[in-house]
């Protein structure tokens, strides 16, 4: 009897630390959270303001309009990266709601960048199809330009998704230390490569794609090389 009273003791002592462990980290996501509503706002004004100037000049066959199709395109991705940083972290908030052990937060963490590597095929998959639709006259310039704004701002999403949770991957391997639930180094380090190199492919991509739209809106030639 004595031997479980020194058990219940214990468990009794740990539940205010874990609870004090999680309310610190809350409070470090609800700071987060808060800064990049701040920051959403004047990059979705941007991104409007650029993707209108990038139309006008593209219809008028003005000599900027490359380079303002890739301002338009780079403030797409940057809007995008934002909100896809954004809505990880509500679902590691989501996540994190229940208290979950560590082995279900490297489950969850697994779930995501494999996720997040779907989403870079598709990503892929609608840039092969954007080379097609620039081969038909029936386009408009704005249905054109919709479409390179869609696949900047769901490469952005994934690339924002990556580096949150590069940072969320830090934040449970503190939380859980701060808990004695030291997590697998290995899983650590496999995290932090894969989502390193998530983010560098996308980037690449993207860069690929814009010279690309830029190209092609100065020359006409929408052939890849």
């Amino acid at each position: 009897m004595r031997f479980i009273g020194l058990i219940l003791l214990s468990l009794a002592a740990a539940t205010p630390v874990a609870a004090s462990v999680y309310k610190d980290f809350v409070g470090v996501w609800d700071a987060r959270d808060a800064t990049y509503r701040t920051e959403r706002e004047a990059l979705d004004a941007r991104a409007k303001s650029a993707a209108t100037r990038a139309v006008e000049a593209l219809v008028m066959s003005a000599p900027e309009a490359p380079e303002d199709l890739v301002v338009a395109l780079a403030d797409a991705w940057s809007l995008s990266e934002l909100v896809g940083r954004g809505q990880t972290l509500w679902a590691l908030r989501e996540h994190m709601a229940a208290r979950p052990s560590a082995a279900l937060s490297e489950a969850w963490m697994q779930g995501k960048v494999d996720e997040l590597r779907r989403r870079q095929a598709e990503a892929n998959m609608i840039e092969r199809q954007i080379d097609i639709l620039k081969g038909r006259d029936t386009v408009s310039v704005q249905h054109w330009i919709a479409a390179l704004e869609q696949l900047s701002m769901m490469r952005g999403n994934i690339s924002g998704a990556a580096a949150e949770l590069a940072l969320i991957d830090q934040n449970l391997r503190s939380y859980y230390r701060a808990q004695s639930q030291e997590p697998s180094g290995l899983a650590v380090t496999l995290w932090a490569g894969a989502l390193d190199a998530l983010r560098s492919a996308t980037r690449r991509s993207q860069d690929d794609f814009q010279d690309w739209s830029a190209t092609c809106a100065r020359t006409g030639s929408c052939v890849r090389q």
